[in-house]
């Protein structure tokens, strides 16, 4: 019985990390897709979403199979409490994926009111934090989770600073609004991207420690 259910936790495993892959590369299309305005990445990302969500899907049903044939405890089942919020967290990135190469296809063609670098930026931590989340998820690596935690403040400071700079062209530049708007948009998005990633982070603490570490309990 425990061999079967060993064999069934590391599919579940193997599902979420393919799954997280797969996110993180969507969130690295978008982005490419708007900063070079290459339209065939923006819509690769949008093409991809659909298998991203059944890959959510197929994960949730072998976690509740799993919870009611083989019942789990200890950490078997923190890790499946885990894998449960996880699962759900990955397909949400994916959306926000998304919705950034949706905001790059109705960009097409314009010139960008400000260089894109801060966006960037917030890209590239915004990935890094993904990319160790998954790590620390593989390895059960509480510590590494944590760092991933303390970095979403990086991305907040950012996103401040996006929203700040673009209103203030605006006040000059009106007639750009719709673009600005949509700019602010993104680094909103890369924002929620973070928030969820510190999620994933929270997780592995959860399921290796045992602790709740959200709203700064248990740190």
């Amino acid at each position: 019985m425990k061999e079967k259910l060993n064999l069934l936790l590391e599919n579940i495993k193997k599902d979420l990390i393919f799954m997280a892959h797969e996110v993180e590369d969507a969130i690295f299309k978008a982005l490419k897709a708007l900063e070079k305005q290459d339209r065939k990445l923006a819509e690769e990302v949008i093409e991809v979403d659909e298998k991203i969500d059944k890959e959510e899907v197929n994960i949730e049903e072998q976690i509740l199979s799993l919870l009611v044939l083989q019942q789990p405890v200890a950490v078997d089942l923190r890790f499946i409490v885990g894998a449960l919020k996880m699962n759900t967290d990955l397909e949400r990135i994916g959306d926000h994926a998304v919705n950034i190469a949706q905001i790059a296809l109705k960009l097409m063609g314009e010139s960008y009111i400000k260089p894109l670098k801060d966006i960037p930026a917030m890209g590239k931590i915004v990935r890094s934090m993904l990319h160790d989340a998954v790590h620390a998820f593989i390895n059960q690596n509480a510590d590494l989770a944590r760092e991933v935690c303390a970095r979403d403040d990086e991305v907040d400071n950012l996103n401040r600073r996006v929203r700040e700079e673009v209103l203030e062209i605006l006040d000059k530049k009106k007639d750009k609004i719709e673009q600005g708007f949509h700019l602010i948009n993104v680094a909103h998005e890369l924002e929620r991207v973070a928030d969820l990633t510190t999620n994933l982070g929270e997780e592995v603490v959860f399921m290796r420690e045992a602790k709740i570490i959200r709203h700064g309990l248990g740190s």
